[in-house]
């Protein structure tokens, strides 16, 4: 029996309480914008009944590609923050026996209204978002319950509780981003553009909606897909990268960083570290020049607008969508006017406009490429009214997006290198300050050691813990989008290879390099490190922390570890040197594992060789390994207090300036 990755289960919210179904609340908007309610509750929320919780099974199809719909838990404690939560989603093949047509799927979309759809789509995403930053297990049943009873309708119901039986929810979502943002894409481009159904206020129009929501679940995966990663193709290690290729950009989407976390680290790289940083000047002068504003201004702006959202009440927006709306004139209403306007210039949309981008040719895969939505993740829906398309997308900017928003601005392929390599240098600098904090203690870190004959620098890290060194390269930057979403295998290991790699200069190779310059087997040939004496070393653990999710994932790191192995074998080592499997770490393992280090709960060394003893080939990210380790060994969580006051306090910081009040935490923050 085959299990399928691909579908989403229907869990402990309900599929049989019917009386919900009569109710729109999420779409119940007059013809004016909701964002005038004023903290109104929409007009039917008062009459909604209590969601009623049985379980209701679902039953598995076949495939692989279920495991497109990654979930993460919320961030509120470490260890939340170590695994993502893996749950699927149902097909429209499970429910009717074969897959849907693209011309069957237009014929549902065609008759809706586009700019009301797309705006619906933006407040459910908006919604599910909330549910991913702040979720539990009550509270995402809950959501999936609502979006079930407003969108799906008698027959399809009825067919899900045929199929599904007794499945769950909360691990079988109906309703998730990766779908959203796939529909609204086709709806932009094929919907009604005047005059059209709009579900947000006709109930046959919300079940339309729903339908083609289950539909393109089926556009989420190709035969092609299942093939690449099936048993019939006999290299298991390309059938790791066209999963990675299959499933990354749902990781992406589903998965955006830990909030505390992510908001912390864009502070401190655009603060303290962009200031002090030699050579970083010239990422602010590029920005100033193409933007008209100061990089610290633009990234306050994003956790302004990203702070308002994540910050939002969970059942305050369910009761008034008008709430997920913002007026573009007056919610920065304390900044300077012209700042304002010129943030609004980079992040800004219509419908229209993302029309005319979404019908250029491109040979990026329709359902991994939301580059349209990831340049400007903030759409006009009315005049002076705008929506976020995706949370997530706005968070992008403090990382991902303010990197090629900087680079697509750069004519040359040499600007455009040396902008990776200066953004790396920030990016190199926030891991260092990292483990210089959480290592304290005695002189075992060591940041940047250097080479003794020519002051080179040897490694971005080293931690000597007796006779075991751990060294390490922390690589920022990120995979060019071809890479990422073309399911070109070979474009993808070419740009991974050449950053990240084999090729001179990246990762992997500096790793293989300088490791063999210092333990070369020939005592002549050795290369001695300034201040530090190597002859009672005899375990090497090799660390490669990367900022790309793309490249630290669990079936991107068996190929780099196999690079790591085919390079080191051509070298000569000396003979006392155990060289363990390396490590590709992401920031956010690094971050997971720093309020344990502080607290000297885990051992760097002991941590870092018992996941090398698994080997390089395990099919196992470091979190859900961390997550373990900490299970075995009986560990109790350690929230990471100094990031989170250190949140607090850029939030605080934030909501004086641009509304002028203190941040008061609800409950649910």
């Amino acid at each position: 029996m085959t299990h399928s990755f691909h579908t989403f289960s229907i869990d402990s919210s309900n599929f049989t309480c019917r009386n919900l179904r009569l109710a729109l609340i999420f779409m119940i908007c007059p013809d004016v914008p909701p964002s005038v309610y004023e903290g109104g509750p929409c007009p039917l929320a008062a009459s909604l009944p209590k969601l009623v919780q049985e379980k209701v099974t679902l039953a598995p199809d076949e495939g692989v590609s279920r495991v497109r719909s990654i979930i993460v838990p919320s961030h509120g404690n470490s260890l939340q923050n170590v695994s993502p939560l893996l749950v699927t989603y149902p097909t429209w093949k499970e429910l009717f026996g074969s897959h849907p047509t693209e011309l069957e799927l237009l014929e549902q979309i065609r008759p809706l209204d586009v700019v009301n759809t797309v705006w619906l789509l933006a407040r459910i995403n908006t919604l599910v978002a909330l549910d991913r930053f702040h979720s539990d297990e009550q509270r995402t049943i809950e959501l999936q319950t609502l979006l079930v009873n407003l969108f799906i309708d008698d027959d399809l119901f009825e067919r899900l509780k045929a199929k599904m039986g007794t499945e769950r929810l909360f691990n079988r979502r109906l309703f998730h981003p990766l779908q959203i943002l796939t529909l609204m894409k086709k709806i932009v481009v094929n919907g009604a553009k005047v005059g059209g159904l709009r579900p947000d206020m006709d109930k046959s129009a919300a079940h339309r909606l729903g339908r083609c929501l289950t539909m393109v679940n089926d556009f989420l995966f190709t035969p092609e897909n299942l093939r690449l990663v099936g048993p019939s193709r006999t290299s298991k290690k390309l059938r790791k990268v066209a999963l990675q290729l299959q499933v990354g950009s749902g990781l992406e989407v589903n998965n955006p960083p830990a909030i505390h976390a992510s908001i912390v680290r864009s502070d401190k790289i655009f603060g303290d570290i962009l200031r002090r940083t030699p050579g970083a000047s010239d990422i602010r002068t590029v920005f100033r020049q193409q933007s008209g504003m100061e990089i610290e201004d633009y990234v306050d702006h994003v956790f302004g607008l990203l702070i308002y959202f994540i910050t939002l009440d969970f059942h305050k927006l369910i009761e008034d969508p008008g709430l997920a709306c913002i007026n573009l004139s007056t919610f920065f209403a304390q900044g300077s006017p012209e700042i304002v306007q010129r943030f609004w210039n980079l992040e800004l949309t219509t419908v229209a406009a993302l029309e005319t981008e979404l019908r250029q040719p491109s040979v990026l895969k329709e359902y991994h490429d939301f580059t349209a939505f990831r340049k400007r993740p903030v759409v006009e829906v009315v005049a002076n009214n705008a929506t976020p398309v995706h949370v997530g997308f706005i968070q992008e900017k403090l990382e991902s997006g303010l990197f090629w928003a900087i680079f697509n601005t750069l004519p040359t392929r040499e600007e455009r290198a040396v902008l990776f390599t200066k953004w790396g240098y920030l990016f190199e600098q926030y891991v260092s300050d990292t483990l210089s904090e959480c290592l304290a203690g005695g002189a075992k870190f060591l940041p940047f050691p250097r080479f003794a004959d020519n002051g080179d620098e040897a490694f971005d890290g080293l931690y000597t813990d007796g006779e075991v060194w751990v060294v390490m390269e922390y690589k920022g930057g990120f995979l060019n989008l071809n890479a990422k979403y073309s399911e070109d295998e070979q474009e993808f290991l070419r740009d991974l290879n050449r950053k990240f790699g084999r090729d001179r200069g990246a990762g992997i190779e500096q790793l293989v390099r300088k490791i063999s310059a210092v333990f070369a087997a020939k005592p002549k040939e050795r290369r001695p490190l300034t201040g530090i004496d190597p002859s009672g070393v005899h375990v090497i653990i090799p660390v490669l922390v990367v900022q790309d999710p793309f490249v630290s994932s669990e079936a991107t790191t068996p190929y780099l570890v196999d690079v790591f192995g085919t390079m080191k074998r051509k070298q000569h080592l000396d003979r006392k040197i155990v060289c363990t499997t390396p490590l590709v770490l992401g920031v956010s393992d690094i971050e997971a594992l720093a309020p344990y280090l502080v607290s000297r709960r885990v051992s760097f060394v002991d941590c870092l060789m018992e996941r090398s003893r698994l080997g390089g080939a395990r099919f196992l990210s470091f979190r859900d390994f961390f997550r373990g380790y900490l299970h075995d060994r009986d560990i109790a969580i350690a929230r990471d207090e100094a990031v989170f006051e250190r949140f607090r306090q850029i939030v605080d910081r934030v909501s004086r300036r641009f509304f002028n009040h203190p941040f008061e935490p609800s409950d649910n923050q």
